[in-house]
C-alpha cells in the first residue's frame, strides 16, 4: 500500500498522467489497509500455539539473514513493479527454512520473480509449473488460481495436510477482496493469517477453524 501511494503522489506532483484506474485504485487500497490496521494484532491476540510459534518466530524474527541484501537489490530493480513491499519479500524468505520445507510450487503470473524470492540462502525445490504427481509443502499462488482450485475440489491434489498456502493480491480489487472472504470462510480451508501483502492459507484437519490478521 506503502509503495502504492507513493508512486501514486509521485505522479501527481509531476503532473504526468494519472488513469482512473490508478486513481481508484489508490483509494480503494488506502480504505482497505486502514480497516485492515484497526483489525489487526500482534501476537498477543493469537491464541493458537500453531499460528503464535509462527508469528513469533517467523513472522518478528528479526535475525539478519545473508539473503536479505539479495532481496532489497530484486525489489529495488522492479522500479515499483514488485508485486509485494521489501518486508513482505523477506517474510516470504523466511517461510521455507521456518518450516523446512522441501518442495515449493508456484502457480502465479510473478512466478520468477517469486522463485527467486524463495531460493535465496534456502535449500528448497522450486517449480513453477506441476512437474509429479504429488503434494508439495509450499504452495503459492495467485487468488483467483486458489479460488479455482477450491471450487473444482482439486486443492488436496498439490497440498497435503501440512502445507503452507501463501497467496497474494487479496486487496488488488473489490472482486479479489471479496474472493478472500470466500475463502476463509470455504469449509476445507481450517486457518488463514492475513498480513495484507500476504495471506497465508491452511488445511491442517486438527485446526480450529480461525482467522488471524496480523500486522507486519
Amino acid at each position: 500500500m506503502k509503495c502504492v501511494g507513493l508512486n501514486f503522489l509521485k505522479k501527481w506532483k509531476g503532473n504526468t498522467k494519472c488513469t482512473i484506474y490508478e486513481f481508484r485504485f489508490m483509494i480503494f487500497r488506502s480504505k482497505q489497509y486502514r480497516k485492515f490496521l484497526i483489525k489487526s494484532t500482534n501476537q498477543h491476540g493469537v491464541h493458537s500455539p500453531f499460528v503464535y510459534d509462527m508469528v513469533t518466530q517467523c513472522f518478528y524474527n528479526k535475525e539478519k539473514r545473508a539473503s536479505y541484501p539479495a532481496i532489497s537489490t530484486l525489489i529495488k530493480q522492479q522500479d515499483g513493479r514488485a508485486p509485494f513491499s521489501i518486508k513482505t519479500a523477506k517474510l516470504l524468505n523466511r517461510i521455507p527454512a521456518y518450516f523446512e520445507h522441501k518442495k515449493a510450487i508456484i502457480l502465479s503470473q510473478n512466478s520468477e520473480f517469486v522463485s527467486e524470492i524463495l531460493s535465496l540462502n534456502n535449500t528448497i525445490e522450486v517449480h513453477n509449473s506441476i512437474q509429479f504427481k504429488g503434494h508439495y509443502d509450499l504452495v503459492y499462488m495467485d487468488l483467483n488460481t486458489l479460488m479455482h482450485y477450491l471450487n473444482t475440489e482439486a486443492l488436496s491434489s498439490i497440498a497435503h495436510n501440512n502445507s503452507v498456502i501463501i497467496i497474494n493480491s487479496m486487496y488488488q480489487s473489490e472482486v479479489n477482496a471479496t474472493a478472500w472472504e470466500k475463502i476463509k470462510t470455504h469449509p476445507k480451508i481450517t486457518v488463514t493469517v492475513d498480513t495484507f501483502g500476504l495471506g497465508f492459507v491452511f488445511i491442517r484437519k486438527e485446526q480450529a477453524k480461525e482467522n488471524f490478521i496480523i500486522r507486519l
